[in-house]
């Protein structure tokens, strides 16, 4: 995460025209978001950077007895920088711009995720950043700016004044390829005004099972609206993918701990336990117990991605078991 805050909300453009129907729906179905090249991106100016600075003759001369160049470490530093994708997101979904280009001109779909929870899954640990708007780029990067991250993200996150309309915030990622997410990450999907009728028919029965609502994109005049279509849906109708495993007995046995750093009853903790453990994605509530390094309660969750991937995740809670960052 970038000091800048991200917005709470976090929204995908796509198109479901010809072979992006398929596609899409497989994403959706198994709950992933594809991580492509810079390469692919529509704008010939995407991830625009140079290398080279006036220091670098003087660097190649103390290189010269080792018989290596600044040229040498430029060329790795621009094999491994050539290597990072990304993920794009919009922070608002009413941007018609972007529904006309990016959403299937008003006949594909807006995913609305939730920011912290997609970052539960395989996009833990990725950087989100802001991008910036300009008329021109940034300086050649330097052979000692090639150690900071800040440095190179700069680049790979800067593009023309023209798009700032986009509000784009991008996941940089180190390779290409599908990102699952957990099902409770996705909380909306906008259908385009236009969509057509089968595709919005098989999205709805896709997501029945599922945390997510389905809303329904209408034109009034000069607005762009949406309406509820389907709910999401109730907890004990989830369609699971981990298995829930929670021994209460186990986790909870050390009672006099919890009840000496809660300010409301432990059965509250067990009815918060028993809600994570009912999250469709959950394998297992791992573990509970008052943290060592902060003044909070910790819950250890085991997630099972559709992949069948699992990944970890820290739960902290205060004393009234309100979550805490």
């Amino acid at each position: 995460m970038t000091a800048a805050s991200p917005p709470s909300r976090l929204f995908r453009y796509r198109s479901l025209a010809g072979a992006g129907w398929a596609r899409e729906a497989e994403a959706m179905r198994n709950a992933y978001l594809w991580s492509p090249r810079f390469s692919q991106m529509n704008d010939p100016m995407e991830a625009f950077y140079e290398l080279g600075g006036a220091g670098d003759q003087a660097v190649d001369r103390l290189l010269q007895t080792a018989g290596k160049s600044t040229a040498d470490m430029y060329e790795m530093a621009k094999t491994v920088i050539d290597r990072l994708c990304l993920v794009s997101f919009s922070s608002t979904p009413v941007d018609l711009p972007l529904w006309a280009y990016y959403g299937g001109n008003f006949a594909g779909v807006c995913l609305e995720f939730d920011t912290d929870r997609l970052f539960v899954g395989d996009l833990q640990g990725e950087s989100l950043v802001p991008v910036t708007y300009a008329e021109t780029a940034l300086p050649p990067l330097q052979l000692w700016e090639l150690t900071s991250m800040e440095a190179v993200t700069g680049r790979l996150s800067r593009k023309r004044i023209e798009w700032a309309h986009e509000k784009e915030w991008r996941v940089l990622t180190g390779a290409e390829g599908p990102r699952h997410y957990i099902d409770e990450a996705l909380v909306r999907v906008h259908l385009g005004p236009r969509i057509d009728k089968d595709h919005a028919r098989q999205i709805r029965a896709l997501f029945d099972g599922r945390p997510t609502e389905v809303v329904q994109g209408r034109v009034n005049g000069f607005s762009l609206g949406f309406e509820l279509v389907q709910p999401p849906t109730a907890a004990t109708r989830y369609t699971r993918v981990g298995s829930g495993t929670l021994d209460l007995d186990a986790l909870l046995w050390s009672r006099d701990e919890f009840e000496a750093f809660l300010t409301v009853p432990v059965e509250q903790l067990v009815e918060e336990l028993r809600r994570i453990a009912g999250q469709p994605n959950v394998d297992a509530v791992a573990d509970c117990m008052v943290s060592v390094t902060r003044p909070a309660l910790l819950v250890q969750v085991e997630q099972k991605l559709r992949n069948d991937r699992i990944v970890y995740e820290r739960r902290y809670y205060d004393s009234r078991l309100q979550r805490l960052p």
